[in-house]
């Protein structure tokens, strides 16, 4: 009976070690055999939307958590879209493609520099190519909060026009009416000229279609920088190829690092390190700034020869366009409309001292 229950008891026991091990190869067949790891330089609650260049890495890692050497990575990123309420800073900007490119990887990593030109979340549309010929698909995410001195000006510049409206309703709500007709056109009169600084599509460069190509030979080594369309426009995308040459006129392998400047402010905007394959690199961009700006190229060959090529760019720009201006317009005038009510309450509930006497009500007609 002992023997029985022993036999049993051992047959229960590899039955469910076979069952365990079962489950573990399951859970591994169905584990994803990489991710896509998002990193930046500084961390996302340091970064200031159109100001702060922020080095972005995207790593493809194995199960293990290391990276996958040969890897080909894809990126497509938007920006966020519009906002409901309050517009950014470029509103052109607001759901466009910010860039696109592709890269073969040695180490597994795409890396590149830029500014994230409005709040919001982005996400990093990744497309990978193992190196056994597996796809996987990814979108890791990255939030950008406001401007903290985008924010403080507003609420400060919404006080002044609360401030005012409460004043104006005091006034009105103590006697005098005919300071109402006044009111209205002052708050108006200020808010249209905040809001409407511009006219709409008002624009800053002419639209240039024709390709952009320049060439620039350093020693044994060619270089031909492409852009089109010839000129930017904000919201819209321009393709920039590099392409090396030898003396003989065939291509060469190498390498690339692409600088967009953005000549106002003579600050940088993206900085790409791209490989160069069968003699060609290339990418394609959004100008969100409406400013000129100058594409700068330091190309170097596998076997080490070097040359250089640039050319300027101007870049399209707009003012926001009329629909943003009567909603942020009708958004400010009803921060003056509460001001103006919440006080001619309170201007309605008690009669003006001066002095000890009760000022005589004045009750101009308008």
């Amino acid at each position: 009976m002992k023997k029985r229950r022993v036999a049993l008891l051992g047959i229960l026991l590899v039955t469910l070690m076979a069952a365990a091990s079962a489950v573990s190869a399951i859970r591994r067949q169905n584990a994803p055999r990489a991710t896509v790891d998002l990193h930046t330089e500084p961390a996302a609650g340091a970064i200031i939307p159109g100001e702060t260049l922020v080095q972005t890495d995207l790593r493809v890692l194995d199960a293990n958590g290391q990276p996958v050497p040969g890897a080909q990575i894809a990126l497509h990123l938007d920006t966020p879209p519009r906002p409901k309420i309050l517009t950014t800073d470029f509103p052109y900007v607001e759901g466009t493609t910010l860039l696109e490119f592709a890269v073969d990887t040695s180490n597994g990593e795409m890396q590149f520099e830029t500014i994230y030109p409005i709040r919001g979340i982005y996400t990093f549309e990744t497309h990978v190519t193992l190196p056994d010929g597996t796809t996987l698909d990814a979108a890791p995410k990255l939030s950008v909060t406001e401007n903290p001195a985008e924010a403080r000006n507003f609420l400060l510049f919404a006080a002044i026009l609360l401030g005012f409206g409460l004043l104006s309703g005091l006034v009105i709500g103590r006697g005098y009416r005919a300071a109402l007709p006044l009111a209205l056109v002052t708050a108006l009169w200020f808010v249209s000229s905040v809001t409407y600084a511009h006219g709409p599509d008002e624009h800053d460069a002419p639209g240039r279609t024709r390709p952009i190509t320049v060439t620039n030979t350093e020693g044994s080594l060619h270089a031909v920088l492409t852009v089109a369309p010839g000129s930017g426009r904000v919201g819209t995308l321009n393709t920039i190829k590099v392409r090396l040459i030898n003396p003989n006129g065939t291509p060469t392998d190498g390498e690339v690092t692409l600088q967009i400047w953005q000549l106002e402010d003579e600050i940088p905007m993206y900085t790409f390190h791209l490989p160069v394959l069968r003699g060609e690199a290339g990418l394609q961009v959004q100008f969100f700034d409406g400013a000129k700006h100058d594409i700068r190229v330091e190309a170097r060959s596998a076997d080490g020869r070097t040359t250089t090529v640039h050319t300027p760019i101007a870049v399209e720009s707009f003012s926001p366009p009329l629909e943003l201006k009567v909603r942020v317009a009708g958004l400010l005038v009803s921060v003056v409309a509460l001001g103006l009510f919440v006080g001619l309450w309170l201007g309605t509930r008690s009669r003006p001292f001066f002095g000890g006497r009760v000022l005589p009500e004045h009750r101009l007609t308008w």
